[in-house]
């Protein structure tokens, strides 16, 4: 499924690339992001959160439309996740540390504002709908407990898994959209904001992906 999705977004990219060949000239786009990632929904309801650093890498291609709008497709191996804790008491309590890697397709669209000179700075901002596809993952849980043996004592126990294979879903679906500063249009940072739209829990109750970072693109005429 990951491989026949791929080939679909390379295809459509490379006959979006021939149709505006010869009439607007095409970038490369290099995009990463660090990011502070969660979960909201009531499926972390009562759980303190914590920070989650994530990243994001990924590649597309600035198809532009006009002198302002332009069709910037980007496929992105995007980290997700979470980190909270659960007190039940001053001693007893439930931490969760879920790292989640996806391959997320975004058509994103962008709006420059300011001078449409191609060497002059300015501000944009883009965005759009995205499909995470689950790659892999791990998650740690740590429980400490009281200890029915010695009354007044308590036990730490770590274990690890898999959530996708347990209880968060491979698909999500969502928004991203972001706003910085383009400099020569050749370099953009800015501010970043995702959010899940479908419940990807496989329970009763609901986790959405949520995630506010930092990014900064690169823009290539060519790619050696």
């Amino acid at each position: 499924m990951i491989k026949h999705l791929v080939c679909s977004f390379l295809c459509i990219s490379l006959l979006v690339n021939t149709a505006f060949a010869q009439k607007n000239r095409s970038k490369k786009i290099f995009h990463i992001e660090a990011k502070s990632a969660r979960f909201s929904g009531d499926g972390v309801g009562g759980e303190t959160y914590f920070f989650k650093p994530a990243f994001e890498v990924g590649f597309g291609v600035q198809y532009p439309l006009t002198s302002r709008v332009s069709f910037n497709p980007e496929l992105t191996l995007s980290q997700k996740g979470f980190h909270g804790k659960t007190n039940y008491s001053d001693s007893t309590y439930t931490e969760r540390n879920i790292s989640l890697n996806y391959l997320d397709i975004s058509p994103n669209f962008e709006i420059k504002l300011g001078s449409v000179s191609e060497y002059a700075s300015g501000f944009s901002v883009w965005g759009g709908p995205y499909m995470g596809i689950g790659l892999w993952d791990n998650a740690t849980y740590d429980i400490r407990s009281a200890n029915v043996l010695k009354p007044g004592t308590y036990v730490l126990t770590s274990t690890t898994g898999e959530s996708f294979s347990r209880d968060v879903r491979r698909l999500d679906l969502g928004f991203k959209v972001g706003i910085g500063v383009v400099s020569q249009n050749f370099v953009s940072v800015g501010l970043t904001y995702q959010a899940g739209l479908i419940n990807i829990a496989t329970d009763t109750k609901s986790l959405y992906n949520q995630s506010l970072g930092f990014y900064m693109r690169v823009f290539f005429d060519e790619i050696l």
